[in-house]
């Protein structure tokens, strides 16, 4: 990471989103998102492998948190699919706001807490059955262990994890290149991508919003971080499909890479 902290990144990272927020409520996608919520009271943002995975796990009358939650389209599809209680942690005030404008469309008393993910309250030790991470969570964490080791304090003693995320594999590619396939990156590179557009899903404008970093988090460092906070393993999937943006669709046309994941663990009983 250079002579970046992770503080440092947390700070710029926190100041990007921040800025990119007024896009994303200007966008297209947003009105579509308050209809669906105000219109389906079952309305749900997750993909299928996820929404399937909770659906079996059982969300009736759990207690969940989700970090890094960012708009909180999927806190608020949580209750919708039965969760007794969510609770959305991120580190962006500006996404936070919108947050709780879905939830009160949608009519659901999910609760949103700011601040850096790497460093929840103690108040919330051991309050929840299960935690959330999804696409593009992981990416934006300086300090992997760090971060899974507050994840697995917030769950009370067999509580679980479930991650639905981009595969790192995807980090070793330029998506809009003329040769898309080419490796143009290590696998196991430590410095993060550094980016200064706005931070946006679809192919509208982006302007300069200042520096802010992606992290590319082998598998193997995801695992034993899991490992480390005192997780077990209980399941991992790979798929072809590709979750993150649209850019990346090419990657993903032959399905010949994994582009996304799986994994579900849990705390010792």
């Amino acid at each position: 990471m250079s002579s970046l902290s992770a503080a440092e990144a947390v700070a710029a990272n926190r100041q990007a989103w921040d800025a990119s927020a007024p896009l994303h409520r200007s966008d297209p996608s947003w009105d579509r998102l308050t209809q669906n919520f105000a219109r389906d009271p079952g309305f749900s943002c997750f993909d299928p492998p996820m929404e399937a995975a909770l659906r079996a796990l059982g969300l009736a009358g759990t207690s969940v948190a989700q970090l890094g939650c960012n708009n909180g389209r999927e806190t608020v599809s949580l209750m919708n699919l039965g969760a007794r209680s969510a609770t959305g942690f991120d580190q962006s005030e500006a996404f936070l706001a919108q947050a709780r404008d879905l939830a009160g469309i949608a009519g659901r008393d999910c609760r949103f807490v700011a601040g850096d993910v790497h460093a929840i309250d103690a108040e919330h030790d051991g309050a929840y059955d299960l935690a959330v991470i999804t696409i593009g969570v992981l990416g934006w964490m300086p300090d992997l262990p760090r971060f899974l080791a507050v994840a697995a304090r917030l769950l009370h003693p067999g509580g679980r994890i479930l991650i639905h995320e981009e595969h790192p594999v995807v980090n070793m590619f330029e998506p809009r290149a003329e040769q898309p396939l080419l490796v143009r990156h290590s696998y196991f590179r430590t410095a993060p991508f550094v980016g200064e557009d706005a931070i946006v899903y679809g192919d509208g404008p982006a302007p300069r919003v200042g520096p802010h970093y992606w992290f590319a988090h082998p598998v193997g460092m995801l695992i034993e971080s899991l490992i480390g906070a005192g997780l077990a393993i209980e399941r991992f999937r790979e798929f072809p499909d590709n979750i993150s943006s649209t850019a990346c669709d090419v990657l993903a046309a032959d399905r010949l890479l994994p582009m996304s994941y799986l994994l579900q663990a849990r705390k010792a009983a």
